[in-house]
């Protein structure tokens, strides 16, 4: 069926001339206005008159701009899937931008015949729309700003600023969206250039906490409804009284946290005076997935900076996994135990003897930490046995002290492989996770674990992903990204913003049951 042209320049010119009229206006209000100084005396007042009436111009010069890309002429039959469709004319619908929400003509087509929507459009994906027919721009500034604060304080601060700001539900969904383009976005950046020839990468972990089974039963039906002639205090209170909380047993976590392993990847430069210079190119990458998920993704990035032909240092906690995956991947590294992790240890082992915040104690702790930093591993386990010695076979209490003392030495003795302090030392080289510690507050703790929070395992991954992209500062790059891969989506794919709840709440375990 051949497929005819319709001229539609007429009322495309039309539709100019009207619009051209009303920037007119509003700019020559603008300018009368700014003229009247009376009516602003101070900075403060003509700021604020001075940011309405700009917004008024912006969005009258934006209706303009999307009567001028219309085009001059349009099929007037098309095909779309199983159906035959024809011309229907020019229709408005609603366009969001970061200037406000305007109504937009655009060539609509209508179902004549076969099956298929009673209307369809290719001029949304032309304009470049994103989901819910916003401007790209709208989501990226949105997935920025909930990837810093609170949902509810991200699109408070929105509000302030102006613009068109989407409901909490829609701020959602983007950041739903968005989310996984920010986790293969980390996985791909480019090879930092002039990077340093010593690599250290450090892990650790933080939890989040998650929304249980049954808050997520209770929050997905629906809505009580009032009463009618009881007021909202009365139902309010009617409610809490009606619902009854199961008491905690012994050994559930209140927090019901997920943890979430997050690792740091940067280089050290050595100068020609022998100090190092760095950190160089820190990466912060994290994740609720298996902690074997992360090490996959760093084992990805050492490699492309040079695991294998650089001298590689891996730091983290005594957590045993940790250092099972590190043996799997990164077995060339040399691995370090963090020191202020351990140190900790010998204060306990030392409060066995001595007084708590006593100086005898300090100047044990000292010596031992001393004794570390020579290699001397085995004095300190002899010290150790030194102070069992000291520990009376009976009395109140020291059936304790004995096991604390003991999982102390047991603690170091299984890890001696692990403290090669003096070599490193030698080499001014890292022995602590000071930068793990501070990435794991700073992408978890400061924004996925704050009061009330209950979070979906999907949202907080994604969200998560959008915070590392900030924290990398690459937010720029993420954002050219995003619209290169949007610019090459064919006209006719529809984006819609995924669907906003929580998708799969999480039970922790018992400490009981885990132990």
């Amino acid at each position: 069926m051949p497929a005819n042209t319709i001229d539609i320049t007429a009322a495309v010119e039309a539709e100019k001339d009207v619009r051209t009229a009303a920037v007119r206006v509003a700019f020559e209000e603008l300018l009368s206005w700014t003229i009247a100084g009376a009516n602003s005396p101070t900075l403060h007042r003509f700021e604020k008159g001075a940011t309405a009436r700009l917004a008024a111009v912006g969005l009258a010069l934006l209706e303009l701009w999307l009567v001028v890309v219309l085009p001059n002429q349009v099929p007037a039959q098309r095909r779309y899937g199983r159906g035959w469709y024809g011309y229907l004319g020019l229709t408005r619908e609603v366009v969001r931008s970061r200037l406000g929400e305007v109504w937009a003509p655009r060539p609509t087509w209508r179902l004549v015949g076969g099956s298929g929507p009673l209307l369809m459009s290719d001029h949304d994906r032309r304009l470049g729309l994103a989901a819910g027919r916003m401007s790209l721009n709208v989501h990226l500034l949105v997935a920025r700003v909930i990837a810093l604060l609170p949902f509810d304080t991200a699109l408070e601060v929105l509000r302030s600023l102006g613009g068109y700001v989407p409901s909490k539900r829609s701020a959602l969904g983007i950041a739903d969206q968005l989310g996984p383009q920010a986790s293969a976005f980390l996985d791909e950046m480019p090879v930092p250039e002039d990077d340093g020839e010593i690599l250290v990468i450090q892990v650790d972990g933080k939890g989040a906490p998650m929304m249980r089974p049954e808050e997520h039963r209770l929050r997905c039906r629906p809505h009580q409804k009032r009463p009618r002639g009881l007021s909202k205090r009365a139902f309010r209170r009617w409610r809490r009284h009606n619902r009854h909380r199961v008491r905690r047993k012994a050994g559930d976590k209140s927090k019901n946290a997920k943890m979430a392993t997050v690792g740091v990847i940067y280089t050290l430069r050595r100068l020609e005076d022998g100090t190092l210079e760095g950190p160089i190119h820190k990466r912060v990458i994290g994740t609720f997935a298996p902690p074997l998920k992360l090490f996959q993704r760093l084992h990805r990035e050492a490699v492309r900076r040079g695991y294998g032909t650089k001298e590689t240092i891996f730091l983290a906690d005594g957590a045993n996994h940790l250092w099972r995956l590190k043996d799997a991947f990164f077995p060339q590294a040399t691995g370090c135990l963090d020191w202020f992790h351990l140190s900790e240890y010998l204060w306990t082992a030392g409060g066995t003897v001595h007084a708590a915040g006593s100086d005898a104690l300090a100047a044990w702790v000292r010596e031992r930490q001393g004794e570390l930093r020579l290699g001397k591993v085995d004095d300190v386990i002899a010290a150790m046995d030194t102070l069992n010695t000291r520990i009376a076979r009976t009395g109140p209490g020291t059936k304790g002290r004995r096991e604390r003392l003991a999982k102390a030495r047991q603690y170091l003795d299984k890890r001696r492989h692990i403290v090669p302090y003096d070599k490193l030392l030698a080499k001014d080289l890292d022995i602590a996770t000071g930068m793990i510690e501070g990435a794991v507050r700073h992408a978890i703790g400061v924004r996925l674990d704050g009061p009330g929070c209950r979070w979906s395992l999907e949202r907080a991954e994604h969200v998560l992903a959008l915070r590392c992209v900030v924290i990398n500062g690459h937010w720029d790059d993420f954002t050219t990204r995003v619209i290169t891969t949007h610019e090459r989506l064919t006209p006719w794919v529809v984006p819609r913003i995924t669907p906003a709840h929580p998708m799969s709440p999480h039970a922790a375990k018992s400490r009981k049951k885990a132990a």
